[in-house]
């Protein structure tokens, strides 16, 4: 199952490659090259440094800022450097940090970390910034009813062989604790973005906080907990319910770092 889901990644990697590089072709100067082994050398050593959480007795889940230079990168060198950055930084990760053998859905997280800001800061999409704050809370309600149906609809998980029934009073306390986290995190989302609404023209921060919030959904939330699943055999619930709690905290803090 592993080799497999290994092939779809390759070839998801092929494909956004080739349509990454139709769209914005490659730029190549010395000032620039220098600039991005910057960051990709800050990204490696903020992942050295971060902390590892392990989940039965897998590494699994990293608390850091690793991505927050691929996210620069995207912004101001748009997603063709996006990708070839995110394949790099796994690479020198992989030799850094070993944490196993290579699983390349983790190289297309790396992807995607860059690529999502660069679209979103292209010159060819204009965001307003009432749109653009729309559209992140309109992901985190979506992201959390999306979350909710497929807890309540899953009745037991099996973890290293055992199955372990999700009763009524598990799925109200779950459920109670995903809401008032994605809550708190929209809270903080909407807090941070009238606090930074005077510097909009400078810097779009309504789109900066979409594209944190994306990351943040499809790679730590959707992606992550599923390759850990074919991996390791994780339950995805388990993953999941752990990494909206690093959410709430680690977004408004690489909003504001961004």
């Amino acid at each position: 199952m592993a080799l497999t889901y290994q092939i779809i990644a390759v070839v998801a990697i092929l494909i956004i490659g080739f349509l990454v590089f139709r769209i914005d072709k490659l730029h190549v100067t010395g000032e620039k090259l220098a600039i991005i082994a910057m960051f990709i050398a800050l990204s490696v050593a903020l992942q050295f440094f971060s902390l590892m959480i392990p989940l039965f007795g897998f590494p699994s889940m990293r608390i850091g800022f690793s991505q927050l230079p691929l996210m620069v990168i995207g912004v101001l060198f748009g997603p063709s450097w996006a990708f070839i950055s995110g394949i790099v930084q796994d690479f020198l990760g992989l030799i850094v940090t070993p944490t196993g053998f290579p699983f390349f859905g983790f190289t297309l997280n790396k992807i995607i970390i860059g690529l999502i800001p660069a679209l979103l800061f292209s010159k060819k999409i204009k965001w307003s910034p009432k749109v653009a704050y729309i559209v992140s809370q309109g992901l985190l309600l979506s992201f959390l009813v999306g979350a909710l149906a497929y807890l309540w609809m899953t009745p037991s998980i099996v973890s290293e062989g055992n199955v372990i029934e999700i009763t009524m009073t598990i799925k109200l306390i779950f459920s109670a604790g995903s809401i008032l986290m994605i809550g708190a995190m929209m809270f903080f989302m909407n807090l941070l973005t009238k606090k930074y609404k005077k510097y909009e023209n400078d810097f779009p921060i309504s789109v900066w906080a979409m594209s944190v919030v994306l990351v943040e959904v499809v790679v730590q939330l959707i992606l992550t907990p599923l390759w850990l699943a074919i991996m390791y055999n994780i339950p995805v619930l388990i993953s999941f319910l752990l990494r909206v709690v690093k959410a709430t905290i680690m977004v408004p803090f690489t909003i504001v770092i961004g």
